[in-house]
């Protein structure tokens, strides 16, 4: 098989499963496609080039541990099996704003304290004005934020690779919408234990279905919700308590009619209840 640094991961494992370890074995990071349900959330929507950004690693690294298995890279070159994005060209919406338009927000403090960022990134990105830029300086490509944000709340997105530790990720919020008669519904929604509570009144009695996935092993966690929301009747809400904000089963939901709350109490302990738009 040939492939390209655009090559969708899926493409390539689809072709030969013993890719799987292969790519696994480039970096850290890439160990995620070893389980089979990130596998499936992820495979599909990251290219090559992508995952080596993912990975701090270079597309050569792909094509030397995958043409042991007769797969042929295409089109090496600089720009393509680099993962710097340093020398990408600046998409017009970053060049044109003034610095005054890009708020910046650096997370590696709060993964440094082992803590998920996410509840912080969509608290700040709610605050950032439409048609302003939100950067995020994080210590990896952030990939499944991208895709989460792009859904429906970030016009685009662009990222900038400072070094192999640093990369500053640009999303431009979608300007305000036309005027409607309906109710606009926001998809992620994290809470304080307030208005937690008062979503949480909206769904009684046998309108509610209760699960725990704390001492779940992965990928349980994910394969359980996405049971129970199959089975989830209009009007019904599933009520989740779990140990972690779940990124890649946010991502994973954002291609769906689900509404997510969120309320994070803390580490270990996070509440959400789910249900149909």
């Amino acid at each position: 098989m040939n492939f390209t640094a655009q090559t969708k991961i899926s493409d390539i494992i689809n072709y030969d499963k013993a890719s799987i370890d292969a790519i696994a074995s480039i970096a850290p990071p890439l160990k995620r496609l070893k389980n089979p349900i990130l596998r499936k959330v992820m495979a599909s929507r990251v290219s090559v080039n992508e995952a080596a950004k993912m990975g701090g690693c270079k597309v050569e690294d792909f094509a030397r541990v995958l043409e042991p298995l007769g797969y042929k890279f295409e089109n090496v070159d600089e720009q393509a099996t680099s993962s710097s994005a340093t020398k990408e060209e600046r998409p017009d919406w970053l060049k044109a704003a003034p610095q005054s338009d890009v708020i910046i927000f650096d997370v590696r403090p709060i993964i440094e304290h082992g803590t998920d960022p996410l509840k912080e990134v969509m608290q700040k990105f709610k605050e950032v004005p439409a048609g302003k830029i939100l950067c995020i300086i994080n210590t990896f490509v952030p990939t499944p934020l991208i895709h989460l944000l792009q859904k429906d709340k970030a016009e685009a997105s662009f990222v900038q690779n400072i070094s192999d530790k640093e990369f500053h990720t640009y999303f431009l919020k979608k300007q305000k919408e036309a005027i409607s008669t309906a109710a606009p519904v926001d998809k992620v929604v994290m809470h304080d234990a307030a208005s937690f509570e008062r979503i949480c009144s909206l769904f009684t009695g046998d309108k509610r279905t209760a699960i725990d996935v704390r001492e779940l092993e992965m990928p349980g966690p994910m394969q359980t919700i996405l049971a129970e929301l199959e089975a989830l009747p209009a009007g019904h809400g599933l009520y989740i308590d779990h140990k972690r904000v779940p990124v890649f089963l946010l991502e994973e939901l954002a291609e769906k009619d689900f509404a997510v709350h969120i309320y994070n109490i803390a580490d270990g302990d996070v509440k959400m209840l789910i249900f149909k738009n």
